[in-house]
């Protein structure tokens, strides 16, 4: 077989003059399952079989990031394959920076290999568990290069902390890109996803005045629709009803703007827009190294869009502890496609025999066993009710398994621990509050309506001792400096894998004193179908993951703080 050889910069990859069946293989390489496709009528009439590729066959392209996975498909074919590109662009930072006041720790070694395999490979995926260090890592990563960097993220309290940590120990000055502001400077940006998206494409007078009479459309006929239906309801004769629903068209279209005046107001709104959208491909084109946080969501359209903008970033980290781990394969493939394989790997199981990460116990009740008092919404719940119903009264106002989170924190408090309990939803954390200040446990909850201000208030006081439990919402699962726990109880249910893993993650902290343990209290809800499936999965990611699967007690056996060293 001939040499297929591949060019590549840092956004787009091109194959070579090569062979018919050398594409239809990388396009094989490159394709998804479209999602929802079973619900396009094109997949029966046509034939299509619901996929797609990121491969574009007539221009034999495709994203940079899947240089190495078209590498290796195609050496697996039989092929010889050639990679051609420019040398990356040398470092101009230190080789061993400084980049904190924290001694040098042979435990944390592989922060520096993460960086050391991103100056050979350009891209890559570092998979850190959560504890692992994944800010310092790109403090590293900025003051070994040295170059324009953007550290990219959707997440406000994420780009804020990543802004104080770099200011901090590093001594710089960090420029700010989202939440209103749009402050860059020169050398480090922390920007949001949300901020810079809207404006990376361009947008044309006929397009937004097609876009805006849609949205009329839409608008006019929910209006009318609702008035028929409370017409209906108030028992209106069908000549009444007519009469309502003239009267209500010829209103709304007296409120649509002329032609000419939509034309004006659009064009305006266009230039403006445009304007702006050059000043964010010129300020995108700056950047040498992109560094992204949470990169698991780089698969929506946002990042992905983004990225391909950042033409001149030929470094590119992306830093998850949850990589493909999304149910949409395209929203996985484009993680791949912007950042590159996964250039290393740093299990929970590897930092908990280091001691970098505290060793889970987890318990996990089983709501199926006998109970001592029937509360009457826990008898409510039944197999076959709706979700939504069920989750509200077999989790957030189910006053058995209420009681026992209760009962838990109150032991945690008598043996000197403090306790993290995290909801889904802000009414099951009222309850809780409210249940465990009626015991006598100091107990605080932020959701979120809170400001980053407050929920470090709050972080503060559970590190202090103030509080003995703090309860928290989804704003808790990334994101902040959690205070070393004693105790954390996932109150909430559900199944996502990367909300699970992140929750867990916010009690294995390494402790100051005594043994470098978390209790991880969990519920197996069997009375309803869909709870038990989602407490089912959650179980099985327990049972799946090195470090976590072993320290699963048995059914019925519970906590031995003295055995353990935790008792007071």
């Amino acid at each position: 077989m001939s040499v297929i050889q591949i060019a590549h910069n840092a956004v787009k990859a091109k194959l070579i003059d090569v062979p018919r069946e050398v594409k239809l293989k990388v396009s094989e390489l490159l394709s998804y399952r479209v999602e929802g496709a079973e619900h396009v009528a094109t997949t029966k009439s046509v034939g299509w079989n619901g996929r797609s590729s990121f491969f574009h066959f007539k221009q034999g392209t495709f994203p940079a990031g899947f240089v190495h996975r078209i590498h290796d498909g195609l050496t697996r074919a039989g092929y010889t394959v050639k990679i051609v590109r420019k040398a990356l662009p040398l470092p101009l930072g230190d080789k061993n920076p400084k980049v904190d006041d924290f001694p040098e720790d042979p435990r944390y070694d592989y922060q520096a290999l993460t960086v050391k395999r991103l100056l050979k490979h350009g891209q890559i995926i570092a998979q850190v568990a959560t504890g692992g260090g994944k800010s310092r890592i790109a403090k590293l990563v900025y003051a070994t290069i040295k170059r324009e960097t953007l550290f990219l993220t959707t997440r406000s309290v994420l780009m804020h902390q990543m802004k104080d940590a770099f200011e901090k120990d590093m001594k710089i000055k960090v420029g700010v890109i989202g939440e209103g502001e749009w402050n860059a400077t020169k050398g480090m940006n922390v920007a949001m996803v949300q901020t810079i998206a809207p404006y990376v494409d361009k947008k044309t007078v006929e397009g937004e005045i097609e876009r805006f009479l849609i949205a009329q459309f839409n608008a006019e006929k929910k209006a009318i629709d609702a008035l028929k239906l409370k017409l209906k309801k108030d028992k209106a004769t069908l000549r009444e009803i007519n009469t309502e629903i003239a009267r209500l068209r010829r209103a709304l279209i007296a409120k649509r703007p002329s032609d000419s005046r939509l034309a004006t107001a659009t064009k305006a709104k266009v230039a403006k827009h445009n304007a702006k959208h050059l000043q964010v491909l010129k300020f995108l084109e700056r950047f040498e190294v992109v560094i992204l946080e949470e990169a698991h969501e780089a698969g929506g359209n946002g990042f992905f869009e983004i990225l391909k903008r950042c033409v001149n970033a030929h470094y590119r980290l992306s830093l998850t502890a949850t990589p493909f781990m999304r149910d949409d394969e395209e929203a996985n493939m484009r993680l791949m496609a912007t950042s590159g394989p996964i250039g290393i790997k740093i299990s929970e199981d590897m930092l908990i025999k280091r001691g970098i990460l505290a060793k889970p116990i987890f318990k996990i009740v089983d709501m199926g066993d006998p109970i001592k008092k029937l509360h009457p919404n826990y008898n409510k719940v039944r197999r076959t009710t709706p979700w939504q119903r069920a989750y509200k009264l077999g989790i957030a106002e189910n006053e058995v398994r209420n009681e026992i989170i209760v009962e838990e924190c109150a032991r945690s408090k008598r043996n000197g621990l403090t306790a993290m309990v995290l909801v889904h939803h802000t009414a099951h954390g009222h309850i809780l509050k409210k249940m465990m200040l009626a015991e006598g446990i100091k107990a605080d909850f932020i959701y979120g309506k809170h400001e980053q201000s407050q929920r470090k208030r709050a972080l503060a006081r559970l590190s202090s001792g103030e509080i003995d439990v703090l309860i928290g919402s989804t704003i808790l699962d990334v994101g902040v400096d959690v205070p070393a726990v004693g105790l954390v109880i996932l109150a909430g249910g559900g199944k996502a894998e990367v909300a699970l893993r992140q929750r867990i993650g916010r009690g294995l902290r390494c402790k100051k004193s005594g043994p470098n343990i978390c209790l991880v209290v969990d519920f197996s809800d069997l009375r309803n179908s869909h709870l038990k499936g989602h407490a089912m999965q959650r179980r099985a990611i327990i049972e799946d993951t090195p470090g976590f699967a072993e320290n699963i007690l048995p059914k019925g056996v519970d906590f031995d703080y003295e055995e353990l060293g935790l008792a007071a």
